[in-house]
């Protein structure tokens, strides 16, 4: 291993088994910290930094690593991710997922809801919420805005808000109804909720194997044009001005 991922997996094995951790020389990246941008040594202690500064005598039972040249900043949150489960297990899990995220520095992931049977009601919802409890990262369910995510009626977003979801979308199905969109929108209003939206105008897209442009007409591959984007995004940040709503865009 080299010596950045073994300090990596050493981090959160500190903060998940309780080890105590002392990293040396490491650099600290936090502009909401007062050592924001300064070398030193950070003791970390039971999952938390326990001291800060350049004097930490480690204890005998505290596991020493040279962070030089490395960096140490807050965890990753990534706000638009697919773990497949339930249903797809297959190709990933939340206990594989969080495993990845894990490794790669993430402390919070949001889960899109296209699963099988999609996340679009209160125990779906509540499936995640449990599951994910002793895995070591924050696993957030979006709950689908319509049910079976298929973009025609609305899905049960209060009770699935009740029941811990942080946001709603139909994650990789773009909603195409501009109708259904602002009773969404409306909807959300009621309980301060957000609505994530990927703009991808899927009548110009959905054959689409590659950006469209000279390469594509080159290889001879039908092309996505930048068109079936920006076309969705024009319309859903007029629906948002029409309610007055939140609206995050993803990719």
């Amino acid at each position: 291993l080299s010596d950045s991922r073994l300090s990596t997996i050493l981090i959160f094995a500190a903060i998940i088994i309780k080890m105590a951790l002392l990293l040396q020389q490491v650099t600290i990246a936090d502009p909401r910290s007062a050592y924001n941008g300064q070398t030193t040594q950070v003791l970390i202690i039971n999952g938390s930094i326990a001291a800060i500064g350049a004097d930490i005598q480690p204890s005998a039972d505290t596991r020493v690593v040279d962070a030089q040249g490395q960096v140490l900043l807050p965890g990753f949150t990534d706000v638009f991710s697919h773990f497949c489960d339930p249903g797809l297990e297959y190709k990933e899990t939340l206990e594989t997922g969080a495993a990845a995220a894990a490794a790669g520095g993430y402390c919070r992931v949001l889960v899109v809801p296209n699963t099988q049977p999609a996340v679009h009601n209160k125990p779906q919802v509540e499936y995640i919420v449990q599951k994910s409890k002793n895995l070591p990262v924050s696993i957030l369910p979006y709950g689908a805005i319509s049910k079976n995510c298929e973009g025609k009626d609305l899905a049960e977003m209060y009770d699935m808000r009740q029941s811990g979801a942080v946001a709603f979308s139909d994650g990789i199905n773009p909603i195409q109804n501009s109708q259904v969109l602002t009773k969404a929108l409306l909807y959300v209003k009621a309980f301060d909720g957000v609505v994530t939206q990927v703009p991808d105008e899927i009548a110009l897209s959905k054959s689409g194997q590659m950006h469209e442009g000279v390469v594509s007409t080159q290889m001879g591959l039908p092309g996505k044009p930048a068109l079936a984007e920006t076309l969705l995004l024009n319309r859903d940040i007029e629906l948002l001005r029409y309610t007055g709503s939140k609206l995050h865009v993803t990719g």
